[in-house]
């Protein structure tokens, strides 16, 4: 584990520079929202609970082009929660 305490993003183009696994990234919207042009793989937890008005998954501090996605793979558990996985689409810009 590092601490980052410049620019997420130069730190993350960084480490996809070097050979190796996968970036796993758990974080707030804030940075989920710094780092939104560096990420290929999005793993979003859909649950059957409401809590309230919810967490968003991007800050609403961070403005940003809209961007296709492609579900690639999802679970589902006994529970009724589902975990589904979106790759960036190959032309991921949409046009809206």
């Amino acid at each position: 584990m590092e601490l980052v305490a410049d620019d997420p993003a130069a730190k993350v183009r960084e480490l996809k520079r070097e050979e190796g696994k996968d970036i796993w990234l758990l974080g707030g919207a804030e940075l989920v929202g710094a780092l939104y042009p560096e990420i290929d793989r999005l793993i979003v937890k859909l649950s059957p609970l409401t809590i309230g008005d919810g967490i968003p998954l991007f800050s609403r501090k961070t403005a940003f082009a809209p961007r296709l996605w492609q579900l690639t793979d999802h679970t589902t558990l006994e529970s009724g929660a589902f975990f589904l996985t979106y790759d960036r689409a190959p032309d991921s810009e949409a046009r809206v």
